[in-house]
């Protein structure tokens, strides 16, 4: 083991290797992500003594020159991980953040251009980046504040939007309110993701709108941002001067990213044929044009000073253009050092240029690990670094043309690279990918020359700019007719199941033995060979212990209610994996898709690639508005109903009265019973409409169904938001109400669950469906208190995240995703 290991990093003879600085960022990384899944904080002190210790170890070994220096080494890289994410996750007491839920009136400074946007019914929102510079509450003085906010405004119907640029002073007064995003595996961390950016809080100010104060004498970094701001500006509206609305948000887009007003079938052919960062300016998109304009030099042979000036020609106006918020400057960091000395022709160097950058970047900005945009980033920059230049070579050499070698190899070395990461977050495989790659993006490349070309001519000759623009708008058009028929060939796009923290280590470790050195995989070969029969048994009791652990398991149901904000959903997956749904969550504004981009990704996760039924309580958008997009991307043979009709399930849904869908639609009654797999659904309430009429009303609450999903001994009762009224008529009409698990009703409202109707059911748990700081003021203290009186414990979809109860049924079992 010592001769494999001082043959495989050689750090006897002192040498920096690359799979040395693979061992250090991969430990590092493990530190960070160690430290940020324990349940207890780790204290500083001990950590900062476990590192200098270990930095004294190193020291000593090194300086004896010994082959195992390389463990404290690691260590200590695994002990900075954890104390620097323990220093950058604690926030100064002053933070915004600290007056969560409380009115303030904050003064703070604009970082960035304000955002515009319209939602569905053509309102304008307007958005602001502000660095907080004082807080003040109500009745007292003013305090110093830090961290970044975001400020939402909804500005009075015939007034102007206020003027704001960058460093201007901005006052508002409003509730603060913590980042939240939906808190389900397989979710991306709004909260987390928000972190990384700086922003730590936000307040809307609706209709009241904020205060600007212009900024009289800027600095010079403002005046920059200022500029580059009318450049980004001048180039939009230049842009929809000539071509259509959809046209000039796609490619501009392509140039700065963003995907305001981008149409939505060009987003879904770009991402079904895996090319949807042509849309975003991060690591991947500068690192992929890097890539191309290295590949480009040396097709064209030009001199390599000459095609190093391109690339960071190209790397630095992207960076300019995007604004230079941080996540375009890591990227531009990231991919202009390591292509720079690529296109030098030392690929050697920019491998381990590419090593100290990640390792520099996690040290200065630890949560970065967690941030999707740098996972993408650092692989697909790896993937091009290491892998296009071989596997670019061997395609040359088994009679593939130097162009198509180049092309396929940056395609297919990108997407091998990151493969882990897009199964993991979104659960699907583009197989049109290469192709994509091969005829699309060369012609999204040209547009974006043609593009900067356009806007920076224009303000020369402004007729010869919108003749380009034109030309781009053309091209788009030609862009977006093949990918469109690209994204409709049979497999294009294929569902992956959520690959395992194992398999995601396993599949590097496979894909990082092709790099090593000859030398190198002749140790590791000869270290198998010398332990064949030992590594064979290993194995092999492993695959054993694997198999009779699963043959241990008794058949579990699963019941999964799934945190869709300020709405109901679950998921039962019963003992031999067949899914449905009680209710699907939705928005009532539906200025977002739940049902798209919550509910099919929880799916995924798990696996479920089709739904047996949906049960909907009632046509409300925040039960049934998700089920839309369930029905248009997955298979589902039954949807059950309230008494409501189709056309109301439809207008909640989003979907035409004649969509072929409402054809599976069946409206449930009181009584009856339905068995999937084992699992039994009984209707113990289905209201029609005249009872719901004699309620107080046609539809809605009144019309809301109930029922019980039982596997042996335990039970869930689903009560969607059942009211009080309707409590008691079941209880009067001497129905068994008695559940294991009790679904709140109403999301916790006090028109539902009264005292009477509790002890009816006498849950042993009870599951409150609910968003966060939500307007309503849900769940309502005497809810609470009432289940408080009974013994009942209380989880929240608001505090736990998605919460899952496994039961054989006898026993059972909960998690939470949030601990």
């Amino acid at each position: 083991m010592k001769q494999l290991f001082a043959r495989l990093i050689n750090f006897e003879e002192g040498q920096q290797q690359e799979s040395f600085l693979v061992l250090l960022l991969f430990v590092l990384s493990l530190g960070i992500f160690l430290a940020a899944e324990l349940p207890w904080q780790l204290p500083v002190t001990v950590l900062g003594g476990a590192f200098v210790l270990l930095l004294v170890a190193s020291a000593v070994l090194v300086f004896r020159r010994s082959c195992w220096a390389f463990l404290p080494l690691a260590l200590m890289f695994l002990v900075l991980g954890a104390l620097r994410f323990v220093t950058a996750d604690a926030l100064p007491t002053n933070d915004i953040s600290a007056f969560a839920r409380q009115d303030v009136h904050v003064t703070g400074r604009l970082v960035e251009e304000p955002r515009v946007t319209e939602d569905a019914t053509g309102q304008t929102k307007l958005r602001y980046h502000v660095e907080a510079e004082s807080i003040r509450q109500q009745g007292e003085a003013p305090q110093t504040a830090t961290g970044g906010l975001y400020i939402y405004s909804r500005p009075q119907e015939g007034k102007a939007v206020p003027d704001a640029s960058i460093g201007d002073t901005i006052e508002a007064s409003g509730k603060v309110r913590l980042p939240h995003g939906y808190q389900n595996p397989g979710q991306l961390d709004t909260k987390l993701l928000l972190r990384v950016q700086g922003i730590t809080a936000s307040v809307a100010v609706g209709k009241a709108g904020v205060r600007v104060t212009p900024e009289e004498h800027p600095t010079l970094t403002m005046q920059l941002m200022r500029r580059i701001a009318a450049i980004r500006e001048h180039y939009a509206a230049s842009m929809q001067e000539v071509m259509p609305e959809h046209d000039a948000a796609a490619i501009f887009a392509m140039l700065f990213g963003g995907y305001d007003g981008i149409d939505p079938a060009l987003l879904v052919s770009f991402t079904t044929t895996g090319i949807v960062h042509i849309l975003s300016v991060s690591g991947s998109h500068i690192s992929l044009l890097a890539a191309v304009l290295a590949w480009l030099g040396g097709l064209l042979r030009l001199p390599r000073l000459v095609t190093a000036g391109l690339v960071l020609f190209a790397i630095t106006v992207y960076t300019l253009l995007a604004g230079c918020v941080p996540p375009v400057l890591r990227a531009a960091a990231m991919g202009g050092l390591t292509f720079l000395a690529l296109a030098l022709g030392r690929e050697r160097d920019a491998r381990r240029l590419l090593l100290i950058v990640g390792i520099g970047m996690l040290l200065l900005w630890p949560l970065l690990l967690f941030h999707i945009s740098f996972q993408l980033s650092f692989l697909a920059t790896a993937g091009l670094i290491y892998l296009a230049p071989g596997l670019g070579r061997w395609l040359e050499a088994h009679g593939l043309p130097r162009f198509l070698a180049g092309s396929f190899a940056l395609s297919i070395s990108a997407q091998g690279a990151t493969l882990p990461v897009i199964a993991w977050y979104f659960n699907q495989l583009s197989l049109s990918c290469l192709l994509a790659n091969l005829i699309v993006v060369p012609i999204v490349e040209l547009m974006i020359v043609f593009g900067l070309f356009a806007g920076l001519v224009g303000w020369l000759i402004a007729p010869l700019g919108k003749i380009v623009f034109a030309l781009d708008s053309l091209l788009l058009g030609l862009v977006r007719e093949m990918t469109r028929i690209l994204a409709a060939l049979p497999g294009s796009m294929v569902w992956v199941p959520t690959p395992g923290p194992l398999a995601c280590v396993l599949y590097y470790l496979v894909l990082g033995a092709f790099l090593l050195a000859d030398e190198q995989k002749q140790a590791a070969l000869v270290f198998l060979k010398a332990h064949r029969r030992q590594e064979l048994a290993g194995v092999a009791a492993v695959l054993v212990f694997c198999v009779a652990a699963h043959l241990a398991q008794p058949d579990e149901m699963t019941v999964h209610f799934i945190d869709v904000g300020q709405g109901d959903a679950a998921l039962v997956i019963t003992p031999h994996g067949h899914a449905f749904l009680v209710d699907t969550g939705g928005t009532r504004d539906g200025a977002f898709d739940v049902g798209s981009r919550v509910d099919v990704p929880y799916l995924l996760h798990y696996g479920m690639y089709d739904v047996d039924a949906i049960f909907l309580s009632h046509a409300h958008e925040d039960h049934a508005a998700g089920a839309g997009a369930v029905l248009r991307l997955m298979p589902v043979q039954h949807v059950f109903t309230s008494s409501e009709g189709r056309e109301m399930y439809a207008k909640s849904m989003g979907l035409s009265t004649a969509d072929p869908a409402l054809g599976k639609f069946t409206t449930l009654e009181t009584g009856s019973r339905y068995e999937i797999d084992g699992v039994t659904i009984d209707v113990v309430s289905a209201p029609t409409a005249e009872e719901a009429q004699s309620q107080g009303g046609t539809g809605g609450n009144e019309a809301c169904d109930v029922v019980r999903v039982q596997y042996g001994k335990a039970s869930f009762l689903f009560t969607g938001d059942m009211t009080k009224e309707q409590e008691a008529k079941l209880l009067a009409d001497g129905r068994d109400a008695s559940a294991t698990v009790l679904k709140v009703g109403h999301h916790g409202s006090n028109t539902s669950s009264s005292e009477p109707f509790l002890r009816a059911v006498a849950p042993r748990y009870a599951v409150i469906s609910v968003g966060a700081d939500n307007t309503f003021g849900h769940p309502k203290p005497e809810v609470l208190n009432r289940l408080a009186s009974l013994n009942i414990p209380v989880l929240r979809t608001d505090q736990q995240g998605a919460i899952v109860f496994h039961t054989d049924g006898t026993k059972i079992s909960y998690e939470t995703y949030v601990r």
